[in-house]
């Protein structure tokens, strides 16, 4: 190949990685301080709303195809299965919660946040409030509006079971 044709060749090749590369997507940012403010607002805003026994409040920060598997009872898919979920148990129970958050990550427009819980629940039937503590994951999804929802909720107890 003569000289001149090699070096038409490499300008060539050269110009369309460099095309290829400016063309190619960004890389969605890790852990942007917005982010994971908002995550840590959805955070309150779902112990606010638990602990006011608010079940539609509760739902309302569920994507509509969330998963909630909680301890002791069938996985709720989807928003609404989980609202009934819930207003199922606060008819039954007052129940109060605390979370402290280990660990939070987002990367654009998914994230997770991880850490335990402390929970007191209290039989509105008449009884002892019961307490448990253990540990949740959830699973986070950024929608177009920006603004964060859980997608799948995970907890459970660390507690053993009560002796029957």
């Amino acid at each position: 190949m003569p000289v001149k044709i090699r070096h038409a060749a490499r300008f060539l090749a050269l110009t369309a990685t460099v095309a290829l590369g400016a063309c190619a997507p960004a890389a969605p940012e890790m852990n942007a301080p917005a982010d994971i403010t908002a995550v840590n607002a959805l955070r309150a805003s779902f112990v606010t709303a638990f602990n006011a026994n608010d079940a539609d409040a509760v739902g309302n920060l569920f994507t509509a195809d969330a998963i909630a598997m909680g301890n002791h009872q069938p996985n709720s898919t989807g928003r609404a299965a989980i609202i009934a979920s819930d207003k199922a148990n606060f008819a039954q129970m007052a129940m109060k919660i605390e979370l402290t958050p280990e660990e939070t990550r987002t990367m654009g427009s998914f994230g997770f946040d991880r850490g335990t819980f402390k929970m007191t629940i209290t039989p509105k039937a008449g009884g002892a409030p019961m307490n448990d503590e253990g540990r949740y994951l959830v699973l986070l999804e950024k929608g177009a509006d920006g603004a964060w929802k859980v997608s799948r909720d995970i907890g459970n107890s660390t507690l053993p079971m009560p002796a029957k």
